[in-house]
């Protein structure tokens, strides 16, 4: 019955969604649907990479032409950021909910295809320069996303709030059926089916008696009527919503939240969880299921935040606090440093963390930011991190650098460049706007960097 009425809903949703109308956006929270996306800025870029003008075709002559995005596609190594760019703003409208990466995926590309549907555009899926021409022009002329035009809740809605409260998922609670959803359902079976065997198994029917007609045989046994099918023991371990899982997520069986204290040095399932919701609640970036000393740095900031004793070790106490509604979310993740690039004086300003904010800066470097035609994308990012040992290649323009570390796509942190391996960079240029889009600094400033800022760093560009 259940099942019934969730596709009944959501065949009446899918209806009332075919015409949606414009709306009228208003602050933060319009803009991106009641949250601010993972890992994402909370007032994300606006402006467009320059693109060129195209050939006259017939088309609008004020039209920009942008190169063609798909699914697939990634940003370049020191070149214009146009999948950041358009992530970005898909993100401010409302359409995107993950963090800009430079990566085209297959969320990007559910995104495209939702802006396309809402903005008159043929829904294609593929940003072409038709698309992002729509996508960058002024608000007033697009629809964004909004809580009224989500076609999936219900059901999935709740299933996303109680596995996120439990430690399972660590997404958004944004009632869209990706992958993360799919894979979190997929690890709450698994764990369930761990502690409790009896998930999700059929019972075995009990037999029934076969009454003899009322006169014969009266001096025979009573036959027994066996189930010919041997008991379900399989489990669709798929990220299908089941009514096993929905008996808890429903509150029809009590979910036990605590199991076992969880330490640094601790791994496995119950560490995983811990961390999955410190990174749902924006304090924790990674999670490995291995409690580590930025696990433990996140952690007590949460039990500073919560009012609990600040021990970084997740004992009963602290493990129902952190898994109940109540739990209080931090401003942002934890990590030993924090780095913030100013485009509008060229400088990267190096921020520390003190165990209940970032402090700073305690170290300032002159650096050399993308050209005006090939901009570095403002914005905030969780750092890809280290991108290849001592000396990068970029093959696109066929010279070295040392030390680069990623910030997000293909911008990258890294030494001035030069055409043969194994050399001195230069310094020249910097200080002033010089590159295709990464961040040029000196070999010991980008050094620092490489050494002591672990990937999923906060690095924000900022003019």
């Amino acid at each position: 019955m259940r099942r019934a009425m969730c596709l009944f809903i959501l065949t009446a949703l899918l209806a009332l969604s075919a015409a949606p109308a414009a709306l009228a956006i208003t602050g933060k929270e319009a803009l991106f649907g009641g949250g601010v996306p993972e890992g994402g800025s909370e007032t994300p870029p606006t402006t467009a990479p320059e693109a060129t003008e195209p050939a006259s075709d017939g088309a609008s002559s004020s039209a920009a032409q942008y190169p063609t995005l798909k699914l697939g596609d990634r940003d370049g190594d020191d070149s214009t950021a146009y999948i950041v760019f358009l992530q970005n703003r898909l993100i401010e409208l409302g359409y995107l909910r993950d963090a800009a990466d430079g990566v085209y995926g297959e969320n990007t590309e559910t995104a495209v295809k939702a802006f396309q549907r809402y903005n008159n555009l043929e829904e294609t899926g593929v940003a072409d320069s038709l698309t992002q021409n729509k996508l960058y022009s002024d608000l007033s002329t697009l629809t964004p996303m909004s809580e009224d035009s989500n076609m999936f809740g219900g059901e999935l809605t709740r299933v996303q709030s109680m596995l996120g409260q439990w430690g399972f998922y660590g997404g958004q609670v944004d009632g869209v059926n990706g992958s993360g959803t799919d894979g979190a359902i997929q690890t709450f079976k698994a764990y369930m089916k761990k502690v409790n065997p009896t998930f999700g198994v059929t019972p075995t029917p009990a037999p029934t008696a076969t009454p003899n007609p009322e006169g014969q045989f009266n001096d025979m046994p009573v036959v027994m009527d066996m189930p010919l099918a041997t008991p379900n023991t399989d489990y669709e371990w798929d990220g299908t919503i089941t009514d096993a899982v929905m008996e808890y997520v429903d509150g029809d069986k009590d979910f036990v939240v605590f199991r076992q204290a969880v330490q640094e040095g601790s791994n496995g399932a119950e560490a995983l969880r811990v961390q999955t919701r410190l990174h749902q609640l924006k304090y924790l970036w990674a999670t490995d299921g291995e409690f580590g000393a930025l696990s433990v740095r996140a952690l007590k900031y949460f039990q500073r935040k919560n009012g609990l004793q600040e021990t970084g070790v997740a004992d009963a106490e602290t493990q129902q606090v952190l898994f109940s509604a109540k739990a209080m979310p931090g401003e942002e993740y934890v990590f030993p440093y924090k780095l913030i690039v100013d485009v509008s004086d060229q400088k990267v300003y190096v921020y520390q963390w003190t165990g209940e904010r970032y402090e700073g800066p305690i170290y300032t470097y002159t650096c050399a930011t993308g050209k005006k035609d090939t901009p570095t994308p403002l914005g905030t990012y969780q750092a890809g991190g280290k991108a290849a040992g001592e000396w990068y290649y970029f093959k696109d323009f066929n010279c070295y650098a040392k030390w680069a570390y990623q910030i997000v796509g293909g911008i990258l942190f890294h030494s001035n460049t030069m055409d043969k391996p194994k050399g001195k960079p230069s310094n020249g240029g910097l200080g002033h706007r010089a590159s295709h889009g990464c961040v040029r600094m000196r070999v010991e400033d980008v050094k620092w960097i490489y050494d002591n800022c672990p990937s999923g760093t906060t690095v924000v560009i900022q003019q």
